[in-house]
């Protein structure tokens, strides 16, 4: 049996490395990759939609990692009076690391398929 990743990268080729080192066969196929924006309607013509809202739901690390890259470089902070709900509890996790407050999450249920 072969495991097939389709985690974003670098993340994705990272776990198959630690899969094939453990002799768990895997490869890597990403539908998408995420790196920083260079179109011309970037997060700065967005950013006040970010404070106006009441709920911010966060999928993935690196869109927590990005969004906060900008939020940093102009000197701007993580709206505190929205509540926020993550996508998965390491998600949850990196989130708090920004935004120290008590933030919502999905908890994973491991279903065994015989």
């Amino acid at each position: 049996m072969k495991i097939l990743v389709m985690r974003p990268s670098p993340t994705g080729e990272e776990l198959v490395k630690n899969l094939n080192e453990i002799g768990i066969s895997s490869f890597h196929f990403s539908l998408f990759d995420f790196f920083p924006s260079t179109s011309l309607i970037s997060l700065s013509q967005k950013i006040n939609t970010l404070y106006q809202s009441n709920v911010i739901l966060v999928f993935s690390k690196k869109s927590i990692f990005y969004t906060n890259l900008y939020l940093k470089k102009y000197n701007l902070q993580w709206p505190l009076h929205a509540k926020y709900y993550a996508i998965g509890e390491s998600t949850a996790a990196f989130l708090y690391k920004y935004v120290k407050k008590k933030l919502f999450f999905l908890k994973r249920k491991t279903v065994k398929i015989c």
